[in-house]
């Protein structure tokens, strides 16, 4: 009977600890899910500026300034806007 009793326990101490073990790698997932979202955004935000500045370069009439072919501040300057 001991032996059923020890055995037992073994067993319910070892569910306890890998229930455990569960809560703290999906406490981890989170955390780091949360960082590569971040990280995620970030990048587009790169990504996207990069890609403005290479439409940018390749419009780029040699001899003329860029900011004649920036097509905003030729609206702003149009409607009467700072620039």
């Amino acid at each position: 009977m001991n032996l059923r009793v020890a055995l037992s326990a073994g067993l319910s101490v070892a569910v306890v600890l890998a229930a455990l073990v569960a809560c703290f790698v999906q406490n981890s997932n989170h955390a780091r899910a949360e960082e590569l979202s971040r990280m995620q955004r970030e990048w587009e935000m790169v990504a996207a500026a990069n890609a403005q500045m290479r439409a940018r370069v390749s419009s780029h009439v040699p001899g003329v300034a860029n900011d004649e072919l920036d097509a905003t501040l030729h609206g702003r300057a149009e409607r009467g806007g700072e620039l």
